[in-house]
Formats: C-alpha cells, structure tokens, sequence
C-alpha cells in the first residue's frame, strides 16, 4: 500500500495534528502527538522532536507517513474504534503547508518528468 511523502517539517507535522484533530476531537492532543511520532516511525514523540528541528536546520527531508503505524499507536494509547480506511484517506487528502520541494528544485523535477516532444530533433 502506498502511503503519501510528506516534507519533514514544523509547519507540516502541525497541519497533519490539525487535520487529525478536526477528524477525531474526542483523541487527547498528546496521544495525537504521538501517533504522528509513530507514523514516521519514532518511538516517541519525544524521539521526533529534537530530529525535527535539527533537520530543519540544516536539510530538507520528504518522509513516508504511515496511517497503520498511526493507527496501532492510537489502539495502544486506548483508541481501538478508528477504521483504517478514513484515516487513510484523511492523511493523503490533507494540503501541507511546506511542498516537498523548493521552488527551484520543483521547477526541475518538473521538467524532468515532462516527455520530450515527438517532433523535437
């Protein structure tokens, strides 16, 4: 199953919460924190925090989030009655603030990705 790459970032773990947030608001801030931990594949939220501001810093990197790995987590913090199948779709259809691409690079890849024309020479 594919799961969405998102730019590991602030900005980006905080709309994920949000959107978590508006979708379940009966889950403790805390327990989504660290669901979201778990669905990058930390142990902790606490684990994540100093790596996430410390990449920030100095590169940029696109992670995988994985809603089964945020799932089982929520199920070990007491949340047994979430379906897969939502969360699923709730984490691939949110709009993250930080592209996984500067503008520049984006503009590249773009172009990369574009097939040559059938009359070009």
């Amino acid at each position: 199953m594919l799961n969405p790459s998102i730019r590991f970032s602030p900005a980006n773990i905080a709309a994920l919460k949000k959107a978590l947030r508006s979708q379940y608001p009966h889950i403790k801030s805390s327990h989504l924190d660290e669901a979201i931990a778990a669905s990058f594949g930390f142990k902790s939220y606490a684990a994540m925090r100093p790596a996430l501001h410390q990449l920030v810093a100095y590169a940029r990197l696109v992670v995988e989030s994985d809603h089964l790995l945020l799932l089982l987590r929520l199920e070990e913090l007491g949340y047994r009655n979430i379906a897969p199948e939502p969360l699923r779709r709730l984490v691939w259809n949110i709009e993250f603030p930080d592209d996984r691409y500067d503008s520049e690079t984006g503009y590249v890849v773009r172009a990369r990705r574009r097939p040559t024309a059938a009359n070009a020479g």
